[in-house]
């Protein structure tokens, strides 16, 4: 790999050369995580989740808690967000994006966020919350236009394989990061 990686699910991602994204069996069985000491991961709800039929917010974010409690490998919550296509009513996924804001400026831990659909709703959040970690867009394949103004209200964006080429062109390489999002089990986010 040329790059760092900055969001894949690969769990076989070398340490340092990736941020790797927890799978939801991690928050239900965090004694089985088992982390290198020198790797970076990340954990977070996803919003896809919420409509799972055993989501518990208590459950989640007391699991999520503990793990940044438990393991400084985490250096990052997500990927969460907000999806119009799938997951819970968006009253449910801003509950649960809100909480692990929260979660974030407790722990100083900066945000990978995954946004379908509701751009407008992650710019809604940011203004109303003030968050002072970074949030990051993940896996951002919109115009320019679009990009601008994420950037205009302090999001660094992160982008994979299929980009918009004048919007990787217009993020500032101080906010600009390169991502696989890689999968290679197929397994559920």
């Amino acid at each position: 790999m040329s790059f760092f990686d900055f969001h894949t699910h690969d769990p076989k991602t070398p340490p340092g050369q990736g941020i790797v994204c927890l799978p939801r069996r991690i928050l239900l069985h965090p004694e089985e995580f088992r982390p290198h000491p020198d790797g970076l991961y990340a954990a977070g709800i996803h919003p896809w989740w919420t409509s799972d039929s055993d989501f518990s917010l208590p459950l989640y974010l007391s699991r999520l808690h503990n793990l940044l409690l438990s393991h400084p490998q985490i250096v990052q919550i997500g990927e969460c967000g907000f999806d119009r296509c799938r997951g819970a009513r968006i009253e449910v996924q801003q509950q649960v994006f809100e909480a692990q804001v929260k979660l974030s400026e407790t722990f100083s831990r900066p945000m990978t966020l995954h946004i379908v659909r509701s751009f407008d709703l992650i710019l809604a959040a940011r203004k109303h919350l003030r968050p002072t970690q970074i949030w990051t867009i993940h896996g951002f394949r919109g115009r320019p236009a679009l990009a601008q103004q994420l950037l205009d209200a302090g999001f660094h964006l992160s982008f994979g394989q299929h980009r918009h080429p004048q919007s990787y062109a217009i993020t500032p390489p101080t906010r600009r990061q390169q991502e696989t999002d890689s999968n290679p089990e197929e397994e559920q986010v």
